[in-house]
């Protein structure tokens, strides 16, 4: 149920006691969530030479990296030429 929903019809009180239960036990879709990454990364280890980790198998967003244009254009020597 989303947030908007459950403080439409939920009090105060018991809002932040299933807030607290959230970040004590994990919602059931995360706990499911971490298992499945836990059991892929296991195989991954087994199967492979490759190191990986259970955060390789969570479906969180990666935070992109913003890079400097004049730094990019500089680490590949990129030098255009006039057209003429």
């Amino acid at each position: 149920m989303p947030a908007h929903q459950l403080a439409a019809i939920l009090p105060e009180r018991e809002f932040v006691l299933y807030q607290a239960y959230a970040v004590k036990r994990m919602l059931p879709q995360r706990r499911q969530e971490m298992y499945l990454a836990q059991i892929c990364s296991v195989l991954a280890q087994v199967h492979s030479n490759t190191d990986v980790s259970v955060m390789d198998f969570l479906f969180d967003p990666v935070e992109e990296i913003e890079l400097d244009e004049d730094e990019v254009l500089a680490h590949f020597d990129f030098k255009p030429r006039n057209k003429g």
